[in-house]
């Protein structure tokens, strides 16, 4: 057998830096293979990520299938004509890109793989078969999975320190006063807010439950409204958004249903993929007028990739917008979010004290699999800053999906492990300040607000039990979002 090439990663980012990439509007990675790659090509770029699940050949290239199948359908979120760079890391016949190039007619495609025959290949020289660094961190993770699973024991007791009292039981806040018992939840003009929890060391709190902008977007404008206003007379006031989202629409839409008549209420927050100062500006000042709103509550530098994209950010003077919509009183609060990587919520905690939010995947698997829980939680809690807790069902893959949104054919840890009940319960029960959910409609936001209301926190030992529940799954397919 040939002896592999290794490639380390720091070797094939400089390569990428160098390599004249050609602009898209849109890069679609080949899962699993392929995932990686097009993150990495995405993030050089700046643009916007797709991926899309095929199989065809297993991790030493042998085809498993006599075509290439895709997985799944999928919904390309450009226009038609628009420019799509479709990346795998190895093509060996050029079938699998063909599969996926013929869903894209209209489009002006290219196709970019690492190694192989493409319009565009990373490293032409290279004939033999390659040791990817990616797999063999997967290598890594999965042998080092119980040592890491443990950190959660250290959690024990310090989600009572966030939660107001929603158990019966008595609680102090961080002045030592002694907090209203359960059942005198805060009311306000609308009604019964849910349980809240205290927001890092700003010395508010919000409502335990967050309604996701995401899928506002994504809805009909009828039933954006519906899902609003459940939200509301569902005692939810935490309402989270981006100007990414829907191309601005959910943004649209929170200024036609939600702020003229309840903006005394909400906490709005809103986010900028923003790589540069000019660009952080413009967004915020298209996120107050679409939100038809003079402030926000929070704005976060959203959706950070890499170390690499959080110095390129803070060099190209995003921080400094930031920080100056807060000085200026457009911005209450500021921080970070992110869904990739968890070394970049760490540089960012290393490279700035100024910001007081860190949004990031929490959910029973993550554990398992390139841990934020293990890794950036517990900075967050040193720090006294607000964790707020998103891709809690891993935005579709516990119900098999591989891309954003989508469930899918892959195992289903829901419902075949674990019940979605199980599944929320597990992230409130760490200190996190907010569950942000992704409601496809008003029904579904109306299951997660019935759960927040009977709420009880797990155990340390039920917790771990989850854990172990779906430690059998493949994390690149459960939480693909991750590199």
């Amino acid at each position: 057998m040939a002896t592999k090439r290794h490639l380390s990663l720091t070797s094939i980012k400089e390569r990428l830096d160098t390599y004249p990439i050609p602009q898209a509007d849109l890069v679609i990675g080949i899962g699993r293979g392929g995932a990686i790659p097009a993150k990495m090509v995405a993030e050089t770029i700046g643009s916007r990520l797709l991926i899309v699940p095929v199989n065809y050949r297993d991790d030493e290239n042998i085809p498993q299938r006599e075509i290439p199948v895709l997985l799944q359908d999928f919904i390309v979120p450009v226009e038609k004509g628009s420019k799509i760079l479709l990346v795998d890391d190895v093509s060996v016949t050029g079938k699998t890109l063909e599969t996926v190039k013929e869903k894209l007619k209209g489009y002006k495609v290219l196709t970019f793989v690492f190694k192989g025959k493409a319009d565009h290949v990373l490293f032409p020289e290279i004939n033999t078969c390659v040791d990817w660094p990616w797999k063999a961190e997967t290598k890594q993770n999965t042998e080092e999975t119980k040592d890491r699973r443990a950190f959660l024991k250290s959690l024990a007791g310090l989600t009572a320190g966030v939660m107001l009292p929603i158990s019966g039981i008595p609680l102090t806040d961080a002045f030592g006063n002694t907090l209203p018992p359960s059942s005198e939840f805060e009311r306000d003009r609308i009604g019964e807010l849910l349980p809240k929890r205290k927001f890092g060391k700003t010395g508010i709190s919000v409502t335990m439950l967050g309604l996701g902008g995401a899928h506002i977007a994504r809805m009909s404008e009828k039933e954006a409204q519906k899902t609003i206003e459940t939200a509301l007379a569902g005692g939810v006031r935490f309402f989270d958004n981006a100007e990414s989202y829907g191309n601005g629409l959910a943004e649209k839409r929170y200024g036609m249903f939600l702020t003229p008549k309840y903006r005394d209420v909400a906490f709005i927050q809103s986010k900028s993929t923003a790589r540069d100062a000019k660009t952080a500006q413009a967004h915020l000042e298209g996120t107050l007028k679409r939100m038809n709103t003079d402030y926000l509550d929070l704005w976060f530098i959203h959706a950070v990739g890499s170390p690499s994209d959080v110095d390129s950010r803070i060099n190209n003077g995003v921080m400094d917008v930031v920080l100056e919509a807060q000085r200026s009183g457009k911005v209450k609060y500021v921080g970070f979010s992110g869904h990739s990587d968890y070394n970049a919520h760490l540089r960012m905690l290393e490279k700035t004290s100024a910001l007081q939010v860190c949004q990031m995947p929490i959910n029973a698997f993550d554990p398992n699999y390139k841990s934020f829980i293990n890794n950036v939680l517990p900075r967050l809690l040193e720090k006294g800053m607000a964790p707020i807790a998103m891709k809690t069902l891993a935005n579709g893959g516990f119900f098999g999906g591989s891309s954003h949104f989508m469930h899918g054919d892959k195992p289903k840890i829901i419902p075949n492990t674990l019940s979605v009940e199980e599944a929320l319960y597990f992230s409130w029960s760490l200190p996190i300040s907010v569950l942000v959910t992704g409601a496809d409609h008003s029904e579904m936001l109306q299951e997660k607000i019935d759960l927040a209301r009977k709420f009880k926190a797990l155990d340390e030992n039920k917790r771990m039990a989850l854990v172990e529940k779906v430690a059998g799954f493949d994390g690149r397919f459960v939480e693909y979002y991750k590199v």
